[in-house]
């Protein structure tokens, strides 16, 4: 029952940060756009108690950057060292989901193929947007660009952790990577390009179905795995 509390708590807050970003409420905005990963990172290590402890540190060190990364952007007009820290924060919050999928990915045996159709499509993908939008990003070109690389790396791990056709829980990751992608491309092109409309609703939107995405699907292949080791321990 305190599991299924947190996530709809979870959503109960991620409605009032769509609401407060629709009517332009900004205080509220401020405290309920953390408490999304907060809730999430509690949610997951609520049901995580009896998984190896690297799942759990990379995930709560995504989440965590992640919630770092939001404070950073709620002031980043304030001046550009914010929404570079928001940068930064939120590079780090890749590392954490890249090594989280991998260490799926190498514990998901047989291991995953390769797609080489979505690794080419995910590469020309990447080159279109930085060759797009480098001549708008001035002296953030470097930051962005190293950004966007390990963004598109979060996806490609995502998607080569499961095997997609038996393990569809893999989907709510994938999903969540890609759109995680496209609430980064709309910052991305609002800050530096030109204003996108609806754009701050948009970008909620997507990052906090991005968020939950990523989790969910992570959280839903470790605890079909805790339930499988349970059984062999039982029939052993």
């Amino acid at each position: 029952m305190k599991k299924r509390v947190l996530i709809i708590l979870f959503f109960l807050f991620f409605l009032i940060y769509l609401i407060s970003i629709a009517c332009n409420r900004e205080v509220v905005s401020y405290v309920a756009k953390p408490m999304l990963t907060i809730l999430l990172a509690i949610y997951f290590l609520n049901n995580t108690k009896q998984v190896a402890r690297i799942f759990r540190i990379l995930m709560s060190a995504a989440l965590f950057f992640s919630c770092t990364g939001d404070v950073f952007l709620l002031f980043e007009d304030k001046g550009e060292a914010f929404f570079l820290a928001g940068i930064g924060s939120f590079l780090f919050t890749h590392l954490a989901y890249i090594g989280f999928f991998l260490k799926i990915r190498y514990s998901n045996y047989p291991l995953p193929g390769c797609q080489w159709p979505f690794i080419f499509l995910t590469a020309a993908a990447l080159l279109l947007f930085i060759f797009t939008m480098l001549p708008y990003l001035g002296n953030m070109s470097i930051p962005v660009v190293i950004y966007a690389i390990f963004i598109s790396l979060t996806l490609l791990t995502s998607m080569h952790a499961f095997r997609l056709k038996e393990q569809t829980m893999g989907w709510f990751a994938v999903t969540g990577a890609i759109l995680f992608i496209a609430s980064d491309t709309l910052i991305a092109i609002d800050h530096f390009y030109h204003a996108v409309p609806a754009g701050d609703f948009l970008v909620a939107l997507t990052y906090g179905l991005a968020q939950w995405g990523l989790c969910t699907g992570g959280l839903k292949y470790l605890q079909i795995r805790q339930e499988y080791g349970t059984r062999s321990m039982r029939t052993n």
